[in-house]
């Protein structure tokens, strides 16, 4: 039997693949010294219980990234932790890309059921909130408009976090 065609294999996304775990650790370095540094993400942090754990996944098989709180602070577990106390799920590759590179927020996704949460939700609501505190540090002002219902005004704390964030927060996770 002769084929007329060849068989199509599905493309990887490697670039893709890549940037979403460049992301993550990013996000997750970014969350462990915001935790040390930032009034609003401590007081969110503080009202877990210790040992709370946070996972942000992509299925099916993709990357992950995980968040414990330690101390009364968060530590960024990166592929360590496969289960969670609360679980975002990504349901695709291109779900999480669209999320994670601001085209979209997470309120969109969610509502668009791009993504999932498994676990507590009034904790994953708290976990919301901590993520749009550190958005709103992490990127400037248009892209923050597009991600956020209320954009934050920041204050000479926060600038002053974003700059320890892009010097050395991220880098060091301190």
């Amino acid at each position: 039997m002769t084929l007329f065609y060849r068989p199509v294999k599905p493309e990887t996304k490697k670039i893709k693949r890549f940037l979403v775990r460049l992301i993550f650790v990013v996000l997750g370095r970014a969350f462990q010294s915001a935790s040390r540094h930032d009034a609003d993400i401590k007081a969110e942090v503080d009202s877990w219980d210790e040992g709370f754990t946070i996972i942000m996944r992509v299925h099916p098989s993709g990357p992950l990234m995980g968040l414990e709180k330690k101390n009364h602070r968060l530590v960024f577990r990166w592929g360590v932790l496969t289960q969670g106390n609360l679980e975002i799920i990504f349901r695709n590759l291109e779900s999480a890309f669209m999320v994670l590179t601001p085209q979209m927020g997470a309120a969109q996704a969610f509502a668009e059921r791009r993504m999932s949460v498994k676990g507590d939700l009034g904790i994953s609501m708290s976990f919301t909130r901590a993520l749009n505190a550190l958005l709103a540090v992490l990127y400037p002002r248009f892209i923050v408009k597009r991600l956020l219902k209320r954009v934050p005004v920041l204050s000479r704390k926060k600038i002053y976090l974003r700059i320890w964030l892009y010097t050395l927060g991220i880098v060091t996770g301190r």
